[in-house]
């Protein structure tokens, strides 16, 4: 890679890799459902500027595709993912986000031909799998506890990032990544709004400068600018080296939780993450198809 990729491709892990920080910070002073509100409102304000910038076209005949999309790729995942840090760690978080391409993978293999499971993937989905239970090891035999229904909703999160994944892929050609962002984003607004309204009412503006800020760093550069990123990468080096993303989110995530919130890592979250990313790098070894569906519904990594 030349070096201006290289420092794309930190930026980009970067920038996602502090999410996890980023809505701990903004939880502080709102609830769930308000904060994804502010980070998807900030983020479409960015790509409105960039579309009337650019000049370039949004054709809404796709309006189908957007208003899934901007369910099961902005919407839900996005309420989950924040949800769940009401109950874990910032950087368990990042760990169980970077099982994306696990379920990217095992949804390609049921719904694309080419992507059918191989015995490698198949050792590959097993042993990531084996690090969501090492993370919930310690939980399985003490019921329902909070920090159990936060990694319950994470895998839920993932699961709907990797099923948007394969949908985009198979059904937005002709769609461009700005207008598919965009349409996502906007989209995403139409569940966003009455869902705050109704479970988070009565609506109340933060105070914190910190708390804008965060809403801004997810918004403008964790789901606007770095889907740019990843899209000018995906065309520069091929999906295979920019999946490789992924492999960094977990150790930005705990590392950022642990200096600066002071959160505990045990032995569990290191093992558990380590077998999650050794799980991913089987499945994706070769170059596959699935490298380029994870980038298809230009999905935010935290």
């Amino acid at each position: 890679m030349s070096l201006k990729n290289w420092f794309k491709f930190f930026g980009l892990s970067l920038v996602w890799g502090t999410s996890f920080f980023w809505i701990k910070i903004g939880l502080q002073e709102v609830d769930p459902i308000t904060l994804v509100f502010f980070r998807v409102s900030f983020a479409t304000l960015g790509l409105v500027i960039f579309f009337l910038i650019t000049r370039k076209p949004h054709p809404m005949k796709f309006w189908w595709l957007y208003l899934f999309l901007g369910f099961f790729n902005v919407a839900l995942p996005f309420i989950l993912i924040t949800w769940s840090e009401t109950h874990i760690s910032s950087g368990m978080a990042s760990v169980m986000n970077s099982t994306q391409p696990l379920a990217t993978a095992l949804f390609a293999a049921i719904f694309i031909k080419e992507e059918r499971l191989t015995p490698q993937r198949i050792i590959g989905l097993v042993v990531g799998f084996g690090g969501v239970l090492m993370l919930m090891s310690d939980r399985l035999s003490g019921g329902l506890d909070g920090q159990l229904l936060g990694i319950l909703a994470m895998t839920a999160a993932v699961l709907s990032y990797g099923g948007s994944s394969v949908f985009a892929r198979l059904k937005n050609r002709g769609v461009s990544p700005e207008s598919q962002a965009f349409g996502q984003m906007s989209f995403g607004l139409i569940f966003l709004i009455p869902a705050m309204l109704a479970f988070e009412s009565p609506f109340v503006l933060p105070k914190l400068p910190i708390s804008y800020l965060a809403f801004a760093w997810l918004g403008l550069l964790g789901s606007f600018v770095a889907a740019i990123l990843w899209y000018k990468l995906l065309n520069d080096i091929g999906p295979s080296r920019v999946s490789m993303t992924t492999y960094l989110l977990p150790l930005i995530g705990i590392t950022l939780g642990a200096i600066v919130l002071d959160e505990k890592i045990g032995w569990r979250l290191l093992a558990g993450g380590l077998l999650i990313i050794l799980g991913i790098i089987i499945v994706n070894r070769k170059k596959t198809l699935a490298g380029s569906l994870t980038a298809a519904a230009s999905q935010d990594k935290g």
